[in-house]
């Protein structure tokens, strides 16, 4: 969903008591929606979302190291598509507003898709079916097998332990 990572590492900023809450906000900018038709199974994507997540904070007084690793760690471990798809670095700016406080600009460009479910209830009619902005659950087998000859080490069944 749009903004969703945004709003994590929104979240995961605001844990870590940087400043008051009323010291740092986001916002998203420089929003592109790129419409796409992908059968998901369960669903359909319907278009990707580039922007660029806009963070500020004011009136920091810690060291800045702190706030560059909370960032990267977490795109390391919450957008881990971000090679894939191509996208640039974070840009963080740290601009003196005193002997002891900075203010924050952090950038961070990324790439979200928008997937629908069939919802009786949705409020997207599309296809001649109603829909709801949600993430496409994922059927996972219990059991796969390559080919038919059992005899092959390739072809035999394999069933997952649940």
């Amino acid at each position: 969903m749009a903004g969703r990572k945004l709003q994590d590492i929104f979240a995961h900023l605001r844990s870590a008591n940087l400043v008051a809450d009323a010291k740092i906000e986001s916002f998203m900018d420089d929003i592109k929606v790129m419409a796409c038709s992908k059968n998901l199974g369960n669903g359909i994507r319907v278009s990707r979302v580039e922007y660029t997540a806009e963070i500020l904070i004011e009136g920091f007084t810690g060291d800045s190291a702190l706030v560059f690793a909370l960032v990267t760690t977490w795109l390391m471990e919450h957008d881990s598509e971000r090679d894939h798809d191509n996208v640039s670095e974070p840009k963080i700016e740290v601009t003196p507003v005193d002997d002891v406080s900075v203010d924050i600009e952090i950038l961070i460009p990324f790439f979200e898709s928008v997937d629908l479910v069939p919802d009786d209830n949705g409020s997207i009619n599309y296809l001649g079916q109603r829909w709801a902005v949600a993430t496409v659950p994922i059927d996972e087998p219990n059991q796969v097998a390559v080919g038919d000859n059992k005899e092959l080490p390739t072809d035999a069944p394999y069933s997952r332990e649940n």
